[in-house]
């Protein structure tokens, strides 16, 4: 599997990780709680009680193998177009 997560204004970043990933079927809303409170505590209460009502919401846990990303600006493009890899993990 392949996740990509870009900003869409200057200076452009971006993370792409590949690897295997799981959905996962057992604690899903201990889940969704951990990843609610990473975005402050109120704003997650709020957010997490509105998802744990959708009974077709889903947990993906990625574990990446491969990991690219970028920073336009701190100069990757030209690291990019001088050839050189993107890899911040393997």
């Amino acid at each position: 599997m392949a996740l990509s997560i870009a900003s869409d204004e200057r200076p452009y970043l971006a993370v792409c990780a590949f690897g295997k990933a799981e959905i996962v079927g057992e604690n899903r809303d201990r889940w969704l709680e951990k990843i609610s409170f990473r975005y402050g505590e109120e704003d997650g209460k709020g957010w997490l009680s509105h998802v744990v009502t959708q009974p077709d919401r889903v947990v993906i846990v990625l574990k990446p193998e491969r990991v690219l990303s970028w920073h336009y600006g701190r100069d990757d493009a030209s690291r990019q177009d001088e050839g050189e890899s993107m890899v911040t993990q393997t």
